[in-house]
């Protein structure tokens, strides 16, 4: 594993927490100095080698746990959240958490049994299949709820940093800007190699994809400068990556709508007619689960275009179709 821990300037440290067994390898904990303590953003998943290493970590910047005032969490996902109740116990004495976040969590953890078994459903009415459930017992373990002493704001200010609500990663995803460097902490908001999964998993309410795209715009006009993002590196040109964000993802909407091939489809089918990862990998060759969550992408796209009036779906309470409406030949440049 890469160092624990790189010290920045103004104060904040970057604590590299370990994933065991997942490609992604670790999340950044980010500690930053403030009058009364130390500022924690984000926290791992829960175990004991998490735990050890954040202890490490802090001994390595000439602190502890008990040093810590509060704990930030930019969403309530595993990798991020699921040592917060852990540390609770342990005597940091305040947990901020966006509502929606907080709530998206409870409804996770409440029955994660329940939760999978309704995910699957969902994504089976979109044509996808599963031999089995394929998230059963491989997070939940992970983490427990955690309630928050404080539901964040979008604009809030918690000592130094400056709450941005960024939803489409996750509802409740908090972005924070840092005033003393002006940079952005961003969470799984904008990552540098890697693209954010915006994925419907679940009957949707609202245009989830939309969300996210009108978050990116938004903190691409921020004059943030620079990310320290919750996996891989810290970078320079934040603006610069969302905006190549924001492109991969009109993209990706023009393959959808050409692998409609003038019929209609259901999400599985237009999944499998089109390139995943960066090596554009045939769905047909994805691991199972990673299957799911290309079907769980392409849903989320296909909700962003029907919210625009680009498609109609039909739901026959077995497959949902999704039939392409004459409009939506402009997004392909067809006249």
């Amino acid at each position: 594993m890469e160092q624990l821990v790189t010290k920045h300037a103004h104060e904040i440290a970057q604590i590299r927490l370990p994933m065991a067994g997942n490609p992604m390898k670790y999340v950044n904990a980010y500690a930053l100095r403030e009058d009364d303590g130390l500022t924690l953003v984000d926290c791992g998943w829960k175990a004991d080698d998490v735990r050890a290493a954040l202890d490490v970590g802090l001994a390595q910047i000439g602190a502890s746990l008990a040093d810590v005032r509060r704990l930030l969490v930019t969403h309530a996902h595993f990798d991020h959240y699921g040592l917060a109740a852990t540390l609770r116990r342990a005597g940091v004495p305040a947990l901020y958490l966006h509502a929606a976040d907080d709530d998206f969590a409870h409804r996770m953890l409440e029955d994660p049994i329940a939760t999978d078994r309704i995910a699957d459903e969902w994504i089976a009415r979109n044509g996808f299949r599963a031999a089995g459930s394929l998230e059963d017992d491989v997070h939940y373990h992970r983490s427990e709820y955690a309630e928050p002493t404080h539901r964040v704001a979008d604009g809030e200010w918690i000592g130094r940093l400056r709450a941005v609500h960024t939803p489409g990663h996750t509802p409740g995803h908090l972005c924070f800007v840092d005033e003393p460097s002006g940079a952005m902490l961003t969470g799984d908001h904008v990552l540098a190699r890697v693209t954010p999964h915006v994925g419907t998993w679940f009957e949707p309410s609202h245009d989830q994809l939309g969300d996210y795209v009108a978050s990116l715009k938004r903190v691409a006009t921020m004059g943030a400068t620079g990310a320290f993002p919750a996996h891989g590196e810290p970078f320079d040109d934040l603006a610069g990556r969302a905006n190549e964000l924001l492109a991969h993802h009109d993209e990706r909407e023009r393959q959808i709508v050409l692998a409609f091939g003038g019929a209609p489809r259901n999400a599985t089918e237009i999944a499998n007619a089109i390139g995943w990862t960066r090596r554009e990998t045939p769905f047909a060759q994805l691991e199972e689960a990673h299957q799911q969550f290309a079907v769980a992408e392409t849903i989320a796209h296909l909700e962003h275009l029907r919210a625009r009036d680009y498609v109609r779906a039909t739901d026959d309470a077995a497959t949902i179709v999704y039939e392409l409406l004459p409009r939506a030949a402009a997004l392909v440049g067809v006249a």
